[in-house]
């Protein structure tokens, strides 16, 4: 799955971030999808040099060097794991699916330097991800044809401005597969 970030830096740099949704097939015993219910949003501010912010999966802003306006909010973005089960059996099962989370290193466009790192979740064991590490979700007794799972996503993105401005957008890869499918 790949996901784009958008922020643009006019002037001082005014700065927004979003994962828009996308699908995930996987040829099991049944079917994987991951739905983005609402995208990762780093707000509105400034900076003037080089500064930092921070959104927490819980939903917590941590500014450094950053100077806040007044306009879209920061917030962590919100996901939801999807495995439909293929037939009509409603048997409990157990499936473990592993997601990876990857963005390039830098993005550099009109005279400004953009990073994402320490990214972070609400899921069970994993507060904090690096960028290309596997992450485990557990989709436990599951009974119904579709099993979910919502978590957050919170991550921070450091920016130097050097001059000027730009929109720029940072590619996201989410891929996902199936690990095991347990019946119990």
């Amino acid at each position: 799955m790949r996901s784009v970030v958008h922020f643009s830096l006019c002037a001082l740099a005014i700065l927004g971030l979003a994962i828009p949704s996308v699908t995930l097939a996987q040829p099991r015993s049944g079917d994987l999808r991951l739905r983005t219910d609402g995208e990762l949003k780093f707000g509105t501010f400034m900076v003037f040099g080089s500064g930092a912010r921070s959104v927490s999966a819980s939903g917590a802003v941590v500014d450094q060097s950053i100077v806040a306006l007044e306009g879209t909010k920061a917030r962590p973005g919100q996901f939801t794991v999807e495995y439909e089960r293929k037939g009509a059996n409603t048997r409990a099962l157990t499936v473990t699916i592993e997601l990876v989370i990857s963005a390039p290193a830098q993005i550099r466009q009109g005279g400004v330097n953009a990073r994402l790192s320490q990214f972070e979740t609400d899921l069970p064991g994993y507060s904090r991800i690096s960028n290309g590490q596997s992450v485990r979700v557990e989709l436990p007794n599951c009974r119904s044809k579709t099993c979910t799972r919502s978590f957050n996503i919170g991550a921070r993105l450091d920016v130097t401005r050097n001059y000027g401005g730009a929109d720029i957008a940072i590619p996201i890869d989410l891929d996902g597969r199936v690990v095991s499918v347990d019946w119990s």
